[in-house]
Order: structure tokens, then C-alpha cells, then sequence
């Protein structure tokens, strides 16, 4: 066992340096960036920079990996700990799905080639979101990696085996803190790689038993999380807000924002104006009187109400399998489902030559993936991030699956048709990286250059605490853009957004208090040092038609101009 255990962990070892050493070939080359806006809240709250001090409620991950975040930036509040975690756990993976093949009883030559495919490949497939990560991708990246070395367990020494379990218990746990969506989307492949690994065939038919220890961790594990998760989220402010929650998911996410003209009646019954109903759509939730958990689960209603009559069952049946099947085949995805093809053709000349059974979890995969696409396409939720994150667990799992019939018909494959095989996948695979990697490079550049202006733009605002920007949710949050570095400010932000998922949290309320706000719109009409910012174009859209509408004696004034390198933001002020 000691010389079993031995070895295993110095293929671990190996792996995890390898990988480290991609992490930071990444980073040095073209940094670590957020995607999308999700992340960087998130970043903000766990860092203290959203209400002044470090908290675990991130809202959309667990708490119990929330709290552990934060604890890190009373450590040390300049380093972006939540972008390198978000960054680091797709290296982590990489270093498992190494391990499998370093820890393997082969050669030298067979492991280099392995290390070569799996580096490739992944930097062809990830590399992109690498350097602009976002958490679901984290999510599935570990989800799917821990499928992959479940799948691909064969007969082992008993040091190696617990060291397995461990690690698949650690991504699956992660996976669950991240985003528990994904851990559910990876675990049909665990359900039937276990089915088809420890149900015996033979006279009888037995289940090995040991193999129920780690479900059963698994899922101990994610019970201990959900319950501190309920004692977390278990005051009353918190439950009344994630009612509010759940009703402006149904309307932002799925069913869509109800449309004033289709029904004034109902929007003069709630009290709201056409100009408050247009504030819904610039998602500006503080410039609506009265916006509260029961405005919003009426405005959910309406919304799925307008939804059902534009389009009926059928046609929602028919535009689900559209989008499911677009997003499946579209070209964007070509870096994971190409290789994911090509895995599924190998399985199934392996099968066919040597295997047949092994068609049986095929078809039984496929089934429970088409059953999550055509799901998510009927309601309208496959974003790119989820979408790539089925990608992602079909490309593992079709790995895993080739991976373990070319085990075992290894022997039996000439040595040419094999040394021929290896090397063109390795050529196909540097090529697709090296490409793969100059295009990520010039996207991140463009990124950091576009979206992360704003980021300056809120640094720069922290200089003069004494104000608060008031800046259009639109212009802000949905594009990312913050940079992952070591010498962060992480100082409370003085730019707010008029509304987003956050808005009626028990965060949000600590986050006024601490910037002296009562009620917005009462801040940007009173407050002296309160600004509305507008980016780009001198021209205040939709906020001077509210504010001309509600306050006619009032007026917006320009106050002065930032610039933050190319890009102007206009500051404007009430003036009475």
C-alpha cells in the first residue's frame, strides 16, 4: 500500500506543477479577466468592496464557500483571492485529468504523449475561458474532470483508490459550492458510470458496496452545506428577499419583462407610469415607487401571463428544440464539440471492434444529456456559459469513455496503427492550442480594453468617497471586464448601479447604510454629491425622460466629465 500510495502521490505531485505551470503561462501571457458581471459582484461582496467589509453571502454560490472567500481578504484586501480561485479550479481539473494518465502503469514515452493530448486539448478547449473565467464554467470545468476520473477507475491499490475518492469528493464539493445547478447536470454520468463500473455481470449480479462510500459523502457533504446554508440565509429579510428573487428570475431570465402596451391596466393598478414600466426595462429598480417583493411577484405573473399567449405549448416546444439544437451545433462550441465527436466516433469503432456492451452507458448518457438540452432550451435558459458547460461535461465524459475501452483494447491494436493515431492527435492538438491561444490572447486584450474602462472608471471614483455615482445597471454590470491581480482596491464602491439581483437583499440595505442613502432617487434629488452618470454620449436617455416626467420644474445639468483613457462619462446633477 505505502509504495502504491507512493506513487500515486508523486503523479499527483507531478500533475499539480504541471498545471500550475499552465496557470501561470496564462496569467503572464494575457491575464485573468471576468466575463461577465455575476463574478465581479460576487468578488465584490466576499471582498468588502460592495458594502465596506468582507461577507460570505454571495447569493448565487454557497455561503459555506462564501464565508471561506471573505476570510481571505481579511488576510490580505489586495489580493483578488475570488478571481484566482475562479481561475485556479480550471487548472486544478486540468492537474486531475493528468493525474489519470501519470499515474497509470505505463511508460515514460506513453505518459509524455498522454501529457501532450491533455495539455493541448485543454488549452485548445479552455483557454479561452481561462482567461475570462466565469463561475458556471469553473463549476462544470470540476464537475466534469471529476466525472472523468471517476469513469476511467480501474483496478488499483488501495492507497491510489482513497486517494481518488478524495479528490473526486473535493471537486464534486466545490462543484456544489460554485453553482449546485452543475453538480446536478454532471451526476447522470456519475449514476450511470457507477451502475456500469460496480454492478457485476456474470451468474450474479451485486452491487460492490465500498463504492457506496463516496455517494454517500458526496451527498452528506451537500446536506452539511445546504443546511448552513439555510441558517445563513434564515432571517426574515433574507427569506422575503429570495421570494423577491425567484419572481425576478421568472421575469429577467426566463419569461421576459411585461410589456406596457400589452396591458396599461395592469401597470395603472400597480401604480407604475410608461416611464417607470421603461425603467423596468433598463432594469433601473430603484427609480419604481414602491418596487417590493409582492411589485415583483405580480410583475412575474404578467410576465408569464403575456409569455403564454405569444407562444403557445407548441411553439414553445418548437422554439426550445431550435435553440437547444443552435446552440449544440453552433460553431462557437466547435473547440469542445469537435473533440467531443471525435471522441464518440473512437467509442464507437472501439465497441463495435472489441466492446459492444459499452454501447449501453453510451446511449444512456446521450439520453440524459438530450433530456437537459431540450429542458433548458424549452424554457429559454442557454446562455453561452451554460450551454458550454454541457459541452464541457459531454467532452469528459466522452473522453473518460474512450479513455477506458482503449485500455482495454490497447493490446490488441497494432503498434503502428497506434504510434500513427498518437501522433496526429498530438499534432492536431498543438495546432488547435497554438491557435486557440493567439485568439484568446487578442480577445482578452479587446476585453480588458472595452469592458474593463468601467472598472477604472470605479477605481478612480473611490478617490473622492465623499460623492455617489448613480450609473445605469446596463452600462456597468453585465460586462465583466475587472482584472485579476494581486494589488486589487477593494475599498467600499462608490458607484451604485440603479438596480440588479442584489437589489431589496439585507446586502444591499447594509451597503446604503454605509453610503448614507435612505432611498435612491431621494439621494440623487437632495444629495449634493450625488451624480447620474451616462457613458460615452452626452445625452441622458432614458433617466432625463423620468426625471423631466415625475419632476418637471427640475432639471439634469452636466456637473463635469471623466476620462478614463478613450471613453468620456458624463456627470449629471439635479439642479432645482
Amino acid at each position: 500500500m505505502r509504495k502504491d500510495r507512493y506513487g500515486a502521490g508523486l503523479s499527483l505531485a507531478a500533475s499539480l506543477v504541471l498545471s500550475v505551470f499552465c496557470g501561470f503561462a496564462v496569467y503572464a501571457a494575457m491575464g485573468f479577466v471576468y466575463a461577465i458581471g455575476d463574478d465581479v459582484i460576487m468578488r465584490d461582496i466576499v471582498s468588502g468592496a460592495f458594502t465596506g467589509k468582507p461577507d460570505g453571502h454571495a447569493i448565487f454560490m454557497k455561503y459555506a464557500l462564501g464565508f471561506v472567500l471573505s476570510r481571505f481578504y481579511l488576510l490580505n484586501n489586495h489580493i483578488d483571492w475570488y478571481g484566482f480561485f475562479m481561475a485556479g479550479t480550471l487548472f486544478l481539473a486540468l492537474a486531475v485529468i493528468l493525474y489519470r494518465g501519470l499515474s497509470a502503469e505505463k511508460s515514460l514515452l506513453w505518459k509524455g504523449a498522454y501529457a501532450g493530448v491533455a495539455v493541448g486539448l485543454f488549452t485548445a478547449v479552455m483557454v479561452f475561458h481561462a482567461a475570462q473565467f466565469e463561475w458556471t464554467v469553473s463549476a462544470a470545468m470540476l464537475g466534469a474532470s471529476g466525472l472523468y476520473l471517476y469513469a476511467t477507475g480501474t483496478k488499483q491499490g488501495k492507497g491510489q483508490y482513497i486517494l481518488e475518492e478524495i479528490l473526486i469528493w473535493l471537486l464534486l464539493f466545490l462543484t456544489f459550492c460554485i453553482r449546485p445547478d452543475v453538480f446536478f447536470m454532471v451526476m447522470p454520468g456519475f449514476g450511470i458510470s457507477f451502475l456500469w463500473k460496480f454492478v457485476k455481470s456474470g451468474k450474479e449480479r451485486k452491487i460492490c458496496f465500498q463504492e457506496l462510500i463516496l455517494p454517500a459523502a458526496v451527498f452528506l457533504t451537500a446536506g452539511v452545506v445546504t443546511l448552513i446554508e439555510a441558517s445563513a440565509y434564515g432571517e426574515e429579510g433574507w427569506k422575503e428577499f429570495q421570494k423577491f428573487q425567484a419572481a425576478r428570475t421568472q421575469v429577467y431570465d426566463y419569461s421576459g419583462i411585461p410589456s406596457f402596451e400589452a396591458n396599461p391596466a395592469f401597470f395603472e393598478e400597480l401604480g407604475l407610469s410608461e416611464h417607470e414600466a421603461r425603467n423596468l426595462r433598463h432594469y433601473a429598480l430603484y427609480l419604481i415607487e414602491g418596487m417590493d417583493r409582492e411589485m415583483m411577484e405580480a410583475l412575474s405573473e404578467e410576465s408569464m401571463r403575456q409569455n403564454a399567449l405569444e407562444t403557445r405549448l407548441f411553439g414553445r416546444m418548437k422554439e426550445g428544440i431550435t435553440l437547444a439544437w443552435g446552440q449544440f451545433v453552433h460553431k462557437e462550441y466547435f473547440p469542445a464539440s469537435l473533440p467531443t465527436l471525435l471522441f464518440f466516433i473512437g467509442i464507437l469503432v472501439l465497441a463495435f471492434l472489441y466492446e459492444r456492451r459499452a454501447l449501453v452507458p453510451l446511449a444512456l448518457f446521450w439520453g440524459a444529456e438530450g433530456i437537459f438540452w431540450l429542458a433548458l432550451g424549452f424554457v429559454g435558459r442557454l446562455p453561452e456559459r451554460v450551454a458550454f458547460s454541457l459541452h464541457l461535461i459531454a467532452l469528459l465524459a466522452m473522453g473518460a469513455y474512450f479513455y477506458r475501452l482503449y485500455q482495454k483494447a490497447e493490446s490488441r491494436i497494432p503498434q503502428k496503427g497506434k504510434a500513427a493515431a498518437v501522433s496526429g492527435i498530438l499534432v492536431l492538438c498543438l495546432a488547435a492550442a497554438v491557435f486557440q491561444w493567439k485568439t484568446a490572447a487578442a480577445s482578452n486584450a479587446e476585453k480588458i480594453a472595452r469592458d474593463g474602462n468601467y472598472q477604472l472608471f470605479k477605481t478612480a471614483c473611490k478617490e473622492e468617497p465623499e460623492n455617489i455615482y448613480f450609473v445605469e445597471t446596463f452600462m456597468a454590470e453585465p460586462v465583466g471586464g475587472a482584472a485579476v491581480t494581486g494589488r486589487g482596491d477593494f475599498r467600499q464602491n462608490n458607484c451604485v448601479t440603479l438596480g440588479d439581483w442584489y437589489s431589496t437583499s439585507p446586502l444591499d440595505e447594509e451597503r446604503f447604510e454605509a453610503l448614507g442613502i435612505e432611498n435612491a432617487e431621494e439621494t440623487i434629488l437632495t444629495n449634493p454629491n450625488a451624480y447620474l452618470v451616462v457613458r460615452d454620449v452626452e445625452d441622458t436617455g432614458f433617466l432625463g425622460s423620468y426625471f423631466a416626467y415625475k419632476y418637471p420644474k427640475l432639471s439634469l445639468v452636466l456637473r463635469d466629465v471623466k476620462v478614463i483613457e478613450d471613453r468620456y462619462y458624463y456627470l449629471y446633477q439635479v439642479q432645482r
